[in-house]
């Protein structure tokens, strides 16, 4: 760790390897515990921790514990969150599908987001954002909607499905329908392009995230890459408005 390259181990006594040694293995109890707890731990007085911690160049216990906080949070942020943001989890024609689903949405008179779940709160938020830069957006989260009435024959209907399975059968059903009765375009953000619901879409924008579930049915995976989609697909969008302006 970090903390652990400020002195050199080799200059330190008996008693302060030992604490250092419990301080390297409990690296990430310390901002949690006492000065008092690591000495009993490593059979020394309180005084010899002090000793040591201001050989590794902090001038109190408190201070020490400040900078081993901030360690642990950099190190959490640097892993699994800002791993989902990581290019290596899309797929390298990313901005061309990108830049072929905004000219769709360009083309359209009336965007339908559809989804479920927490995939319906992203619907919610894609429509309300795209409704804001003057696009007739609006979201479905509820597969017993007519959603019929949301889609006029008489004008180009785009729906854009947000699904983290992209197997969710009432959703497949639905865009079956759709697609059986030409009601409108389909294209879907959905992590698998070989789902059913890439399969039934005329273009598919996928990622790789890991699926998490707790008590069985409790989805809990990460929306952030969809999210991340979302936010660029508005960014290209309100570039072109600029450019035709």
């Amino acid at each position: 760790m970090a903390f652990l390259g400020k002195t050199n181990f080799q200059e330190l006594s008996e008693t302060e390897k030992v604490i250092y040694g419990y301080l390297r293995d409990n690296f990430e109890k310390i901002p949690y515990i006492h000065m008092r707890d690591i000495a009993l731990s490593s059979h020394a007085g309180t005084s010899s921790v002090m000793r040591l911690i201001r050989k590794l160049g902090y001038q109190s216990y408190y201070d020490f514990q400040e900078f081993v906080g901030q360690q642990i949070k950099k190190t959490a942020m640097s892993g699994d969150t800002y791993q989902l943001l990581s290019v290596d989890n899309y797929p390298a024609e990313l901005m061309d599908r990108c830049n072929h689903l905004v000219d769709k949405i360009i083309d359209s008179k009336n965007i339908l987001f559809f989804g479920l779940g927490a995939s319906g709160y992203m619907c919610e938020y894609a429509a309300r954002r795209f409704s804001t830069q003057g696009v007739h957006a609006s979201p479905l989260t509820d597969t017993t909607y007519p959603f019929q009435s949301k889609l006029p024959p008489d004008q180009k209907n785009l729906i854009i499905v947000l699904s983290i399975s992209g197997e969710t059968m009432e959703i497949a059903e639905l865009l079956q329908s759709v697609k059986d009765n030409k009601l409108a375009a389909i294209a879907s953000i959905t992590p698998k392009e070989n789902s059913s619901i890439a399969l039934l879409s005329e273009l598919s924008i996928n990622y790789d995230v890991q699926e998490k579930r707790v008590h069985l049915h409790a989805d809990m995976t990460s929306q952030l890459p969809a999210l991340f989609i979302i936010e660029t697909l508005s960014e290209l969008l309100e570039k072109n408005i600029a450019l035709v302006q």
